[in-house]
């Protein structure tokens, strides 16, 4: 099974990436419960709804239904075509409750219901102000939404039953009753908003400190591939100047150490630019690093016209590149076979590492791990022209494939 994450798909067709994160999704699943709720209970209603009428001004059924319903019917609808309206529905859903129960001491002919009918069809789902308030205000505000909806709904509640003769005790313990009951609601909603809340907040925190990490790392490569520069050319060829049997190559040495200090100086311009063999050396470091006890064979092609690239392809392909080879030698089992093609061109570069372990189901998976999602699939969909790739079934492996385009 070929997988291919949403955000990497994106960056390859040059869209935007415009990620839902954990506490959207949370809010979104809130949303459209909430919404469901409203279809629910008009569905359930339609009776009551046509036996309240008849205590009322002919005007109150619909504007009250068009209140109440419209704006919860679209928190529905706006969850899946358009999360972005969730705010706005919720707040017009929060407040035509309320507004519906004002609205009927106006409507009120003075009369009582009989019957089956046992109150205001608002009384079945008044708590539902208050979930919507959650979806767009503070905790203090949720919970004067939900006092101020189920208070003055269990108010019309009483009037409605017995009319003028309703006591105020009554209305006072009906009152404090329905918010009692769906207060312990609202609650329940307000903690899972701000769960989701400190989920976006730690999310975020890990993707800080895993681009610092990245930064501190291809700062320590360069440090040292310069150390490693210094000793094998530089010192080498100094060391052999000083011995009386100098080999005749030793100028040869000399200007080719003098041509790698040169390239090295040139390499710390702003642009940040590395050449392709710097790039194999720092992608092989990596390997060597990462790969702990288990071998892994690297192998290279460089195009005649490949020349420099931007340090911030280095630093993106070998992060992304050091994560898959450690959740390799963790994952794929002690037996499985590694190895790491490079393939450099004049305008791209591309990372395949491919083991032969035990693979998983990218289906179930996916890239919601933070390892893969951060530090691999977010890392190259952040590079300009950067896509990744995972391609893993269960028993037949895994390759992970790391590619930058230059962008015209």
């Amino acid at each position: 099974m070929r997988h291919q994450s949403d955000a990497a798909a994106r960056a390859t067709s040059g869209a935007p990436v415009d990620e839902i994160t954990p506490g959207n999704r949370i809010r979104i699943v809130i949303a459209r419960f909430v919404g469901a709720g409203f279809i629910a209970f008009l569905l359930v209603s339609v009776s009551e709804i046509a036996e309240g009428t008849r205590i009322l001004a002919w005007w109150w059924t619909p504007i009250a239904m068009v209140s109440v319903f419209v704006p919860g019917i679209a928190l529905f609808v706006v969850t899946i075509v358009a999360p972005s309206w969730i705010t706005a529905a919720a707040t017009c859903a929060a407040v035509g409750i309320p507004l519906a129960a004002a609205l009927w001491l106006v409507a009120w002919n003075g009369d009582v219901l009989v019957g089956a009918v046992r109150g205001s069809w608002l009384s079945a789902f008044a708590g539902l102000a208050g979930l919507c308030a959650a979806l767009v205000w503070r905790p203090l505000v949720t919970l004067a939404v939900q006092f101020v909806a189920t208070t003055s709904v269990a108010a019309i509640d009483q009037l409605g039953l017995f009319g003028p003769e309703a006591s105020p005790s009554a209305i006072g313990y009906a009152a404090i009753w329905a918010f009692g009951i769906t207060a312990l609601l609202a609650g329940a909603v307000i903690m899972a908003l701000r769960t989701g809340d400190v989920l976006d907040a730690t999310t975020e925190l890990v993707e800080h400190a895993a681009v610092d990490t990245a930064v501190a790392q291809a700062r320590e490569r360069e440090r040292a591939w310069f150390d490693a520069l210094i000793h094998d050319r530089v010192l080498t060829t100094l060391l052999a100047a000083t011995r009386p049997d100098t080999d005749r190559r030793l100028p040869a040495d000399a200007r080719s150490a003098l041509d790698a200090l040169d390239l090295a100086a040139k390499d710390t311009d702003p642009a940040g630019r590395v050449t392709a063999a710097q790039l194999v050396d720092t992608l092989s470091t990596i390997v060597d690093e990462t790969r702990s006890d288990h071998a892994v064979s690297v192998s290279s092609y460089i195009d005649v016209n490949a020349s420099m690239y931007p340090m911030a392809v280095q630093s993106a392909l070998g992060g992304a590149m050091a994560e898959a080879l450690r959740n390799s030698v963790q994952h794929a089992g002690a037996h499985a076979e590694r190895a790491v093609a490079v393939d450099l061109r004049q305008n791209s570069a591309r990372v395949t590492l491919t083991d032969t372990g035990c693979g998983f189901d990218t289906a179930s998976t996916g890239t919601g791990r933070l390892g893969i999602e951060i530090s691999i699939v977010r890392r190259m969909a952040a590079l300009d022209g950067g896509t990744s790739e995972i391609d893993s079934r269960l028993g037949e492996g895994t390759v992970v494939a790391l590619e930058w385009s230059r962008i015209p």
